[in-house]
């Protein structure tokens, strides 16, 4: 794939998050999905990957992706990512608050065929769970 298609791909799959499409979403993720994330276990197969974003977005239903950079080579992708949504359901065992947060990723994706094949996240975990109230902010 070119850099333009692996970008268009990664684009598509954030359009698909702020347009809540689990059916687009579906159809870019290789049956054999891996999600390593930094913070939560990872998730294995892409069933198991549309339960996770379902999840997200019931706590998060007004959740807004926007990727800052793209950086694409070989069959990997590279991208910031800042989010900010409410925080209006259940997440991760913190009720629903009602706050708005805004946190930031950084994501590399690994393409396979023009699908997602594995995805690797770093997120602000601290500075979203001080936002929810979960964790005391220091003084």
């Amino acid at each position: 794939m070119s850099v333009e298609q692996q970008n268009a791909v990664i684009h598509r799959w954030i359009e698909a998050w702020n347009r809540q499409d689990l059916d687009v979403v579906e159809d870019l993720l290789a049956s054999d999905y891996v999600r390593h994330d930094a913070n939560l276990p990872d998730v294995n197969g892409s069933t198991a990957q549309l339960e996770f974003i379902a999840g997200v977005l019931r706590a998060f239903p007004d959740l807004h992706v926007q990727a800052e950079r793209l950086i694409a080579q070989d069959d990997h992708v590279a991208v910031r990512v800042s989010m900010r949504g409410t925080h209006q359901g259940d997440f991760v065992g913190v009720p629903a608050t009602g706050r708005e947060v805004r946190f930031e990723s950084m994501e590399v994706f690994r393409l396979d065929g023009g699908k997602v094949a594995e995805q690797w996240v770093v997120m602000n975990a601290l500075g979203l769970f001080q936002q929810l109230g979960a964790i005391p902010t220091p003084a």
